[in-house]
């Protein structure tokens, strides 16, 4: 049996890696936009949930006993979805509007075997942004590079993003976009990381 991840982000690649899971990347197929779009009228939540499950269950991985993971995160303004930032003016909109102010991560976290979904975790986490001002959000989108653009807020929470924050209450791996602790638990409870470990 292996373990595919069916996601292209190189930060949820890393936390596997570090947890030393052994795991191979599979493309989900998935046109993220498109789902959204289909699903404007549902929650975040629902949202988030939905586009984890087709990541996980859309794949056809060699061995049918394989696992596929699939995980989405969305952010919440007050009921407002954020996609991500098309370009650094997007990015700089983006933080202008996020700054004073509380907003939700919804990190939604499953494993599909033959094409069902086996285990499923959903995590929310608050986070209070400083109040920013102009120079506060140039600085700061000076200072990373553009792999930012791929993240939802336009943050990555463990490198420079973390000085644009006041306040965080949610657990640190979901915020990052994968739900790990609880992943690896359902895996070792279940025997399926001996192999890997």
């Amino acid at each position: 049996m292996n373990i595919h991840l069916a996601s292209k982000s190189e930060t949820r690649g890393k936390l596997l890696k570090n947890a030393k899971i052994s795991f191979s990347r599979i493309d989900h197929g998935v046109d993220e936009d498109e789902i959204k779009i289909s699903l404007q009228n549902q929650s975040p939540t629902e949202i988030a949930v939905k586009l984890s499950e087709l990541k996980a269950t859309q794949p056809n991985p060699e061995k049918k006993e394989d696992l596929v993971i699939g995980s989405d995160q969305v952010l919440d303004l007050e009921g407002k979805l954020f996609n991500k930032a098309r370009d650094l003016d997007e990015a700089k909109s983006q933080l202008v509007e996020l700054s004073g102010k509380k907003h939700n991560l919804i990190t939604s976290t499953v494993i599909a075997q033959n094409k069902s979904i086996i285990w499923r975790h959903l995590d929310k986490s608050t986070l209070v942004m400083r109040t920013l001002t102009t120079n506060d959000i140039d600085n700061y989108l000076n200072e990373v590079d553009k792999s930012i653009l791929n993240l939802v807020g336009v943050y990555a929470i463990e490198k420079e993003g973390i000085k644009l924050f006041e306040k965080i209450d949610g657990d640190f791996f979901s915020i990052q976009g994968l739900s790990v602790t609880p992943l690896i638990n359902f895996l070792r409870q279940h025997d399926l990381i001996l192999n890997n470990e």
